[in-house]
């Protein structure tokens, strides 16, 4: 009867955790940077160009249009990253260095982000194709 009962607890725990997973929408760079980051609710999917980038913020370009940018913004360092820091380099100073790297290389990226509760876009994933054709990624 035990069992019975854990089975069925488990059960319910599992299917209300998959009831709220949603997939991240991709949007078009044209239509993300006109509306701007305003859905509080999901993650998004941008494809474009590093423009620049530093261990905080990431501009990104309009593959069709280098002029049209958006800013988003790279997920803070802990407290401790300076530490570390002083011994190695950090995640973040690594994540500049690739990220300037795909810049001078001209690499297009896939950014999914999400939303901050005051529209600010915060990254999760980089992802692009390295030289050789495989795939990498940068998460968060």
């Amino acid at each position: 009867m035990k069992r019975l009962l854990l089975l069925s607890a488990a059960l319910v725990a599992s299917g209300g955790a998959s009831a709220q997973y949603a997939p991240a929408e991709e949007r078009g760079f044209a239509e993300f940077a006109s509306r701007g980051c305003n859905n509080r609710e999901g993650d998004f999917i941008i494809r474009g160009m590093v423009s620049s980038a530093n261990e905080d913020t990431l501009v990104l370009s309009d593959p069709a249009d280098s002029s049209r940018t958006m800013s988003i913004t790279l997920p803070g360092r802990g407290p401790l990253a300076r530490v570390r820091g002083a011994f190695s380099e950090s995640k973040h100073e690594l994540t500049d260095q690739r990220l300037n790297e795909m810049h001078d290389s001209r690499t297009p990226v896939v950014v999914t982000l999400k939303c901050k509760g005051d529209g600010t876009p915060i990254a999760q994933e980089i992802s692009y194709t390295n030289l050789d054709g495989t795939r990498a990624a940068i998460s968060f």
